[in-house]
């Protein structure tokens, strides 16, 4: 196996967008960021339909419709987002700020930092919906050379799709109660076939 080299960088590109989940994605970032050796953190935000750059009539000032406008508050929003991921990473963070297609400007910023992995978000759904990714985040999904995490809220109790069975209560409430050092209850800690598995621990 080969070794990573020490002073190795390894690149965390988190997307983010004014989305109901930002927080979620930044907090996944910069986790990854931590933890591994040589993390850094970066930040990219995509101005999307940008107002021509010549008009006939000039827009009144204060309406947030001019391009200066625009990409003033998306800096400041990047910036504050930027603050509340360095207390999280007390490492390197840097911000981006692009405009055009999103998903072709995220795929171009992790191109040209080689990113060693993409985080992107997808809104707050709930029910069938939340089984569709976003244009996006399909996108991105779909034509990105390096690992891609699509982050979403945890919430087992929003949606389970129906082919798959809800976590058993007691099985969750002994997860609890021993901080995981227990996984089962007494029902399906000998293993459950009707489930479709057993469960079985290696102890090293």
């Amino acid at each position: 196996m080969t070794k990573t080299p020490s002073n190795a960088r390894f690149v965390v590109l988190a997307a983010v967008a004014n989305a109901p989940n930002e927080r979620e994605v930044v907090r996944v970032g910069a986790n990854f960021a931590r933890a591994i050796p040589g993390g850094e953190l970066h930040l990219v935000q995509v101005v999307e339909d940008l107002p021509p750059p010549t008009s006939v009539v000039p827009a009144p000032p204060g309406l947030g419709v001019t391009t200066a406008e625009i990409v003033g508050a998306a800096r400041k929003h990047l910036d504050e987002v930027a603050s509340a991921a360095r207390g999280q990473f007390g490492g390197r963070i840097v911000e981006h700020l692009a405009a055009g297609s999103a998903w072709k400007q995220i795929l171009q910023v992790a191109i040209d930092l080689q990113a060693d992995i993409l985080l992107v978000g997808t809104h707050g759904r709930t029910g069938i919906k939340r089984m569709v990714l976003g244009s996006v985040a399909e996108a991105v999904v779909r034509r990105a050379s390096c690992p891609v995490i699509v982050v979403r809220p945890k919430d087992y109790h929003a949606f389970v799709p129906p082919e798959i069975e809800p976590a058993c209560p007691d099985c969750l409430q002994t997860q609890r109660e021993t901080n995981g050092e227990r996984l089962w209850c007494d029902q399906h800690g000998g293993g459950d076939v009707r489930r479709g598995h057993i469960h079985y621990e290696v102890h090293a």
